[in-house]
């Protein structure tokens, strides 16, 4: 596998470019989308290895976009990583979208990383070697 590609998906811009730019730093390939119409379009042009995923965007769900990114052709096991700041929602659509894991903001970024290299060992288990 080459680099992993990651699709950071968040309305709060400061959010999106920080994570963005702190996994560019771990070595991931980084797309960033501050919408769900947006990060759909960018997962139809490049399928990504895993998102990181808020769930309340100005458009559409992150439930909704979650869905919408496993009908992809080639991304039923996407792994999707939840982030929001809503304790209740997060359980909530985790288990509804069959999210890998979340994170609940504030977080981390060393969570992140750690979410992010689950989700990518996940998603090569389900998806076998790309």
């Amino acid at each position: 596998m080459g680099t992993p590609r990651v699709l950071v998906v968040d309305d709060d811009r400061d959010l999106c470019d920080l994570l963005s730019d702190f996994l560019v730093e771990e070595g991931y390939e980084v797309t960033t989308a501050y919408a769900g119409q947006e990060a759909i379009d960018a997962a139809r042009r490049s399928t990504p290895d895993a998102v990181l995923l808020d769930l309340l965007l100005p458009d559409i769900s992150g439930v909704l976009v979650g869905r919408a990114l496993r009908e992809i052709p080639g991304a039923g096991n996407l792994p999707i990583v939840i982030i929001s700041g809503d304790r209740a929602a997060l359980a909530r659509s985790t288990a509804e979208l069959g999210a890998h894991s979340f994170l609940e903001k504030p977080f981390s970024l060393t969570a992140v990383r750690a979410a992010v290299d689950d989700a990518l060992a996940r998603g090569s288990d389900a998806n076998g070697p790309r």
